[in-house]
């Protein structure tokens, strides 16, 4: 079976479960029987019976529920016998805990993932600010930024790697920003402004950074290896050219397929030079044209520094609410008209795409997509939309406030109005999907 398959029906299934053992476990502890636990909508297609829970897979694959006795929720079920192991039964504050434990469930387990992975991978940092490429779909050849600028502030704040200004710029996205640059040694101040933000992928900078001329991971047996360059080595002349950076380096490896070619290179303060002849391998320029080119088989250079275990679990702390605020603010974007739904919105075509491009690149990225779905889904589920944890809740917001529960031919009418919602918004973001995919 397709690993890529595998990994999105993990990603999926672990979300749902996680959100949906949140109610369960709460329903448990607070007393309520729990009728059904279902992955995806009905109507119900097979499962198994233990207690008094069906456990079972539903028709629609788009969530899951847990179905208590005593509340008026997705499945319509607006029979209430006032049996203390009802829902209804329960006081207002028993019934927001279980309400809102899926929720919270989800962020648990953003901050954890994201914790486990701070502190496994430490915090990689890209050393260098200067643009090496720009792409199309962005906003930066409007902002003005050329091939070779060196990015030193923005806003007033001093830009020391391609971390910060990833940081900054989606700090002050929708706001007037400045960015200060170096350009061949003049100091420049390019703006972007506010009322660009509602143009199509102006959230988005497109630029690629550009390595410096350091050498990072070395392919096993490669010409790089058998010459004893080692991470770190900074690279400053290739036959007797100064290399100001990963580009520079390249372009000269490259054009010397099978030739012997001269480095010289420093490692801790020592001046050290070597010999190597790059492989060769076929690579087909801008015309389409098949031609040789030369490899010495390293890759750019990073720097990686150990976190400890209390900084690892401020890490997942920070980053799992940083993404659901900028979620807040791409969901109010839309609601104001600032952006449109398809430039914000993407629904579980797009989520399955993501996850099959996440498991291509590793377990390491597969896991921080989970967790920064998580962290989405605690948001949504949240959102006071009936048929929603957060339609929920406001009915028992509503109901302490009134001091009397909201009379279930209401609760029913809301219910059946909030499925409708719910289902439309599923195909929407479905039509979103799709249209992205193939335009």
């Amino acid at each position: 079976m397709n690993f890529s398959f595998l990994a999105i029906v993990f990603v999926f299934g672990l979300l749902v479960i996680i959100h949906e053992l949140g109610h369960f476990l709460a329903a448990k502890w607070m007393g309520v029987r729990v009728e059904k636990f279902s992955i995806g909508f009905p109507p119900r297609l097979f499962g198994k019976k233990i207690g008094d829970t069906d456990y079972c897979i539903s028709a629609i694959p788009f969530g899951g529920y847990v179905k208590l006795s005593g509340m008026i929720d997705e499945s319509m079920d607006g029979q209430l016998t006032g049996a203390d192991y009802e829902f209804s039964s329960k006081p207002v504050w028993r019934r927001m805990i279980i309400i809102t434990a899926g929720v919270v469930m989800n962020i648990i387990l953003a901050i954890l993932i994201l914790t486990i992975v701070s502190y496994s991978k430490g915090e990689v940092v890209y050393p260098s600010t200067e643009i090496g490429d720009i792409g199309e779909q962005g906003i930066a050849r409007k902002i003005g930024f050329q091939v070779g600028d060196k990015i030193t502030a923005i806003e007033g704040v001093s830009i020391g790697t391609w971390n910060d200004i990833q940081i900054e710029f989606i700090k002050h996205l929708n706001d007037d920003i400045s960015f200060e640059v170096l350009r061949r040694d003049e100091k420049l101040t390019l703006l972007y402004k506010k009322e660009w933000f509602s143009e199509k992928n102006a959230e988005v900078l497109d630029i690629g950074w550009v390595p410096l001329a350091k050498v990072g991971e070395i392919k096993s047996d490669s010409p790089a290896e058998e010459a004893g360059l080692q991470w770190g080595d900074e690279i400053h002349k290739i036959n007797g050219i100064t290399v100001r950076n990963w580009t520079d380096m390249t372009r000269i490896i490259k054009v010397n397929p099978g030739k012997m070619i001269n480095i010289d290179y420093t490692r801790e303060g020592q001046a050290h030079s070597v010999d190597i002849i790059p492989e060769t391998f076929a690579e087909k320029d801008s015309a389409g044209n098949e031609i040789s080119v030369g490899r010495i088989g390293i890759y750019f250079y990073y720097e990686t520094y150990d976190v400890s275990l209390f900084k690892a679990i401020e890490n997942g702390f920070k980053n799992t609410f940083a993404l659901i605020a900028l979620n807040m603010r791409g969901f109010w974007w839309v609601i104001t008209g600032t952006k449109s739904a398809s430039d914000v919105i993407g629904g579980p075509i797009m989520i399955a795409k993501l996850a099959q491009d996440a498991a291509e690149v590793g377990w390491e990225r597969l896991w921080s997509l989970t967790a920064a779905l998580s962290a989405i889904l605690a948001f949504i589920n949240i959102l006071p939309i009936p048929a929603l944890d957060g339609g929920h809740l406001v009915f028992l917001i509503l109901e302490g406030i009134l001091g009397r529960p909201i009379s279930t031919r209401t609760k029913l009418l809301v219910q059946q109005i909030g499925m409708a919602i719910l289902l439309t918004l599923i195909v929407l973001v479905i039509y979103l999907d799709i249209r992205r995919l193939l335009f």
